[in-house]
């Protein structure tokens, strides 16, 4: 279930809203520690042996590498995509205006094969 809620948040902050900004990973990350913090102690899992250990620790470690990864990895990629983007669209729009009006004669040619006409 958290990572159903981390997801929901990141995909609505992200794709949704169009965020560039890491404010959403920083709240999910602290809700995700919260609750894991809480679960540990309401449960009293250290008092199950190893296990009440283990599970703690790789749930705190999962949640900060899903946040180095989004944060590091997949925001810069996607920042740098969309740049990609508008470069291209701006040079095609410039283009555009660079090439437009009439085509003349004098632009066109016949290889020497050709049939004249």
């Amino acid at each position: 279930l958290l990572a159903v809620f981390r997801f929901k948040v990141l995909i609505l902050a992200y794709a949704m809203c169009r965020l560039r900004h890491w404010w959403a990973i920083a709240f999910t990350t602290a809700v995700t520690s919260a609750f894991l913090l809480a679960k540990v102690i309401i449960s009293q899992l250290f008092s199950q042996g190893a296990f009440g250990y283990v599970l703690p620790i790789i749930s705190f470690i999962l949640a900060w590498i899903e946040t180095w990864f989004l944060d590091f990895k997949v925001l810069p990629q996607e920042a740098e995509e969309e740049n990609r983007f508008l470069i291209a669209q701006d040079a095609s729009e410039r283009a555009a205006l660079l090439h437009s009006g009439v085509l003349s004669d004098g632009q066109f040619y016949s290889p020497p094969e050709s049939v004249a006409g």
